[in-house]
């Protein structure tokens, strides 16, 4: 750390929060993206020539360049200005999403959604590390659990509104106009950064400034035993949930469970709920109740693997409440997806804070495209008569389950990290 660094400009009152609700709903945006494909497919193979597997490629980019710019985003973060970092991002996740709008091929499809990706990549990150400049340490949680929350927003208007959007509108007119909201976010999130000096547009935190060596500080992430653990039990906990929630809970209600599109997606809608709801809720437990990560954490994921042993073992015909409230359940057990970036936040020294946090989500993304890909395979390699059937359902919450229980035991072995002290207690 640099002793000469200029001290990062932070703000109090109404500037601050429009700060707080700009990163929280570019994250948001970026929930979209990833999921908007799903409910236009139709669409899209009617206005561009295109066959399934180039429809899976122009979904997949998203993912694909996401997952390889959290790393040199989180490096970046630690070594520039935040909000020049983040705005050159967000700028690039701008142009892919322009150019997605006007493509006329799936190549030029894919083009934008790979600049979508990589330029979405740093946004909750990068929303982590703002926090960590403009927020007293005993809100970090709960604030980072509302960033979350709002995240998972971004996926309910992927669903039915953005069918209803692209209805009236076309699917075109529909991305441009995100574009444009896109765009005015990005700049209330810059002039949110500048003072009456400009001072915030450069001064980087003092753990930022200086650096040192980028690759260095990488290298002494990776051999920090607690990020594995938590990179490992992260790459379990959202992969399960992005599997479920984002593939297979589709097939399993309707074709499984036999019930209507509208029915599967209400519980759905509960199961997403259950998700927005847990987040801020264990931030707040976590920050204020029992100023616990480790805790809450193993407490949240036994509490998942029993779900996911529940749906295992519910039978067709099952009475429609029981199935909702297994839904929520699965929804609110899985929504503490804020808490190990906090815990990993306070084990990590400030100047590689932001590398360590990268290589967390990465797990997590890589975590997501492993089950949904993986779960696959593994049922059609069991099942190659059956692929959609109660039994073979029943084998992959199974699946999952033991899993989720590798995931408890990967957190057993973390170290309590909470720090907060009464005397901390005061909002800056």
């Amino acid at each position: 750390m640099n002793p000469s660094a200029a001290k990062p400009t932070t703000f109090s009152g109404r500037r601050r929060w429009i700060l707080f609700w700009a990163i929280s709903v570019l994250f948001g945006l970026s929930m979209f993206y990833r999921s908007a494909i799903a409910v236009i497919t139709t669409d899209l193979m009617r206005d561009v020539p295109m066959d399934l597997g180039a429809l899976g490629f122009v979904s997949a980019a998203f993912f694909y360049s996401y997952a390889l710019f959290q790393i040199p985003s989180g490096v970046l973060l630690d070594r520039f200005s935040p909000v020049r970092v983040m705005t050159a991002f967000f700028l690039t996740a701008l142009a892919g999403v322009v150019l997605f709008a006007v493509a006329e091929s799936w190549a030029v499809m894919v083009l934008g959604r790979l600049l979508t990706g990589a330029g979405m990549a740093c946004g909750f990150i990068g929303a982590l590390k703002i926090l960590s400049m403009q927020f007293s340490p005993n809100r970090f949680a709960t604030l980072s659990g509302i960033v979350v929350s709002v995240g998972n927003a971004g996926i309910v208007f992927a669903t039915t509104p953005l069918v209803l959007w692209t209805q009236g509108l076309g699917w075109r007119t529909t991305f441009l106009l995100v574009g444009l909201f896109h765009l005015a976010v990005t700049m209330s999130f810059v002039l949110a950064f500048r003072d009456e000096r400009g001072a915030g547009q450069g001064a980087p935190a003092p753990e930022t400034a200086g650096g040192g060596d980028a690759l260095g500080g990488l290298r002494m992430v990776l051999k920090d035993g607690q990020v594995w653990l938590i990179s490992l039990a992260a790459f379990i906990r959202y992969g399960v949930l992005a599997a479920v929630q984002g593939l297979w809970a589709g097939p399993y209600l309707m074709d499984v469970m036999g019930y209507s599109p509208v029915t599967a997606g209400n519980l759905l809608f509960l199961l997403t709920l259950g998700v927005i709801i847990g987040n801020p809720a264990s931030g707040f437990l976590s920050d204020h109740v029992f100023r616990r990560r480790k805790g809450i954490m193993i407490v949240a994921l036994a509490g998942y693997a029993l779900t996911l042993a529940a749906l295992a073992h519910v039978p067709i015909g099952a009475p429609l409440w029981l199935v909702a409230l297994f839904f929520a359940a699965f929804g609110i057990f899985a929504g503490t997806g804020s808490l190990p970036y906090a815990h990993l936040k306070e084990l990590t020294p400030p100047e590689r804070a932001a590398t360590a946090l990268t290589v967390l989500n990465f797990s997590a993304v890589v975590g997501a495209g492993v089950f949904m890909q993986g779960l696959g395979l593994l049922i059609k390699a069991l099942f190659p008569a059956s692929t959609v059937s109660h039994e073979s359902f029943r084998v992959m919450f199974l699946v999952c389950t033991g899993a989720m229980l590798a995931g408890v035991v990967l957190y057993a072995f973390t170290r309590e990290s909470l720090t907060v002290r009464v005397a901390e207690g005061r909002e800056r």
